[in-house]
């Protein structure tokens, strides 16, 4: 933690040293390259590589039109705590179970829309990308059914963190969708799968749900039936 301290003024240009392949290889550049990259004067550049190279952060050979810099396994190091701290700090998926949101619901039969969009070339696509699988051209909606579960999800999408851009086709204007990654819990098996709400939606006690198979069909599961999502 002391090396955090001491070098929190350097982790930025550390970083983006990294990020030009610093850490493989020595990359060139001059202070006022780095100094305009980073939103700082030449001199303020000049001054933070010197600190890092007194730090043993990294090594620096000066050539005739600026510099040659290398990061050392110091400075490689420091930036490994970072990914690492950072790595546990975001990951959903190191946080205890508890923290998790887990939504509750009983199946109840859509209008058929969720087919319709789903179709669409323009979401397919994207979803694929995003979610790494083709989606199945249809929703399973299910009806909150605790005052937990409406609170949750309620708070979850107040802070939206992925969506879909809206997009043209044939002269409309298909929406923003908003995209949330989850599980499907049914006996013992988990499901990837995904909540998704269009932008302009408004009802905060039902929830839509794809996955890479129809859901219904694949599990045989029937409206009234209860199950459980738990946000990845």
């Amino acid at each position: 933690m002391k090396d955090y301290v001491d070098n929190a003024d350097l982790i930025g240009l550390l970083i983006h040293i990294g990020k030009m392949g610093g850490i493989r290889r020595p990359i060139s550049c001059t202070t006022s390259e780095l100094g305009k990259i980073m939103g700082i004067s030449q001199q303020s550049a000049s001054r933070k590589l010197n600190r890092m190279e007194n730090a043993n952060l990294i090594v620096r050979q000066y050539l005739q039109r600026g510099n040659q810099i290398k990061i050392t396994p110091e400075g490689n190091a420091l930036l490994e705590r970072i990914f690492k701290d950072l790595w546990m700090i975001l990951n959903v998926e190191g946080r205890e179970a508890e923290e998790k949101i887990t939504l509750r619901g009983k199946v109840i039969k859509g209008m058929g829309e969720g087919a319709y969009y789903m179709s669409q070339e323009g979401y397919k696509q994207q979803f694929a990308v995003m979610l790494g699988y083709t989606p199945f051209p249809g929703t399973l909606n299910l009806q909150l059914l605790e005052e937990k579960s409406i609170r949750d999800f309620e708070q979850l999408i107040r802070s939206p963190t992925k969506f879909i851009p809206e997009f043209q086709k044939e002269n409309r204007r298909f929406g923003k969708v908003f995209v949330w990654p989850t599980y499907l819990i049914i006996g013992n098996e988990k499901i990837d799968s995904a909540i998704i709400r269009p932008d302009r939606t408004h009802h905060n006690n039902q929830v839509e749900l794809i996955a890479e198979v129809s859901i219904k069909k694949t599990y045989r599961i029937q409206d009234g039936e209860e199950l459980e999502i738990i946000v990845k």
